[in-house]
């Protein structure tokens, strides 16, 4: 056994496929599945079992599984131990975030990690909470902040702060000198909204449908930079958080309108895989993140589930 075959094996067990696992690592297929069998004829052990959509792991290959994370854990484990000898922290760490949040404070994480870490480097990969997560659980990211996940087996989550959805409209839209909307409204103001899959969009659909109400949405955009473009032009109106708007100076135009009955609020978490102790370098950029959000939200309080 060596560790060339554990990383294959890990992948495929991951992924749920020989062919996702070979593309992966840039491998031919046939070479990656005769290491694996190489593999499982050492150990006298089936590994993988097929379904109907690829492969998963037999209950050898989830003992093997487990262990292989704590042999590359304590690799690393080892590394930094040698790094930290030289008084240094080292490695590679990645970081999902969601496009809000992204444009809002990854710059000011960024900078506080090579600022601190000079050594290391940090990959940040920009997606919805959806997708992040599934990143989290097939081992393709380190830390990710997520809006209102599902909360999952195998994934550690620490609340980092509230924020309620509010309406975005225009100053001179009659709504904007409400004090507050409440969701019944929402019949008849003209919305730009992302698309099903967003998480936002989730949370007010599901509100609606508890009241048994039709919203009006007039158009479907993904892209925040867009939405606040149309609705700054008058094509409608949009649900996001308020922050938003300090993102730059491009709408001036906007404000920001609570809505009540109910709220919708957005809970923040930082999401970490918990198959492995976490590395010097992982509680490093938790600490930075925890520290950065502090600045943008003074009275958030980091809660563990």
């Amino acid at each position: 056994m060596d560790l060339k075959q554990l990383k294959y094996f890990i992948k495929v067990a991951e992924l749920g496929s020989y062919t996702k696992a070979a593309e992966q690592f840039n491998v031919a297929q046939p070479l990656l599945s005769r290491q694996i069998r190489q593999l499982e004829v050492e150990l006298k052990q089936n590994l993988f079992i097929r379904n109907g959509r690829g492969v998963c792991t037999t209950e050898a290959g989830n003992i093997l599984l487990k262990h292989s994370y704590a042999i590359f854990a304590q690799l690393d484990n080892l590394q930094e131990d040698l790094n930290l000898a030289q008084g240094k922290i080292s490695g590679t760490i990645t970081l999902g975030i969601p496009p809000t949040l992204s444009k809002l404070f990854a710059k000011n994480i960024i900078r506080r990690f090579y600022s601190q870490l000079p050594e290391a480097n940090l990959v940040v990969v920009e997606a919805f909470t959806a997708n992040l997560q599934e990143r989290i659980t097939n081992n393709r990211l380190n830390v990710a902040l997520l809006h209102n996940p599902p909360f999952q087996s195998g994934i550690d989550y620490d609340l980092l702060t509230q924020v309620q959805l509010e309406l975005i409209t225009r100053k001179d839209n009659p709504l904007a000198q409400k004090s507050q909307i409440e969701l019944d409204d929402f019949q008849q103001i003209p919305l730009i909204l992302p698309t099903q899959g967003n998480t936002f969009r989730q949370l007010f659909d599901n509100e609606m449908t508890k009241l048994h109400r039709k919203s009006n949405v007039v158009l479907e955009v993904d892209s925040k930079e867009l939405v606040l473009d149309l609705v700054e032009d008058g094509l409608g109106n949009s649900i996001l958080l308020p922050m938003v708007l300090a993102l730059g100076q491009a709408h001036p135009q906007l404000t920001a309108v609570k809505i009540a009955q109910p709220q919708l609020p957005c809970h923040l978490y930082m999401a970490t895989a918990n198959k492995t102790k976490p590395s010097r370098l992982q509680t490093a950029l938790v600490k930075i993140i925890k520290d950065v959000c502090l600045c943008y939200f003074p009275n958030s309080n980091s809660k563990n589930i």
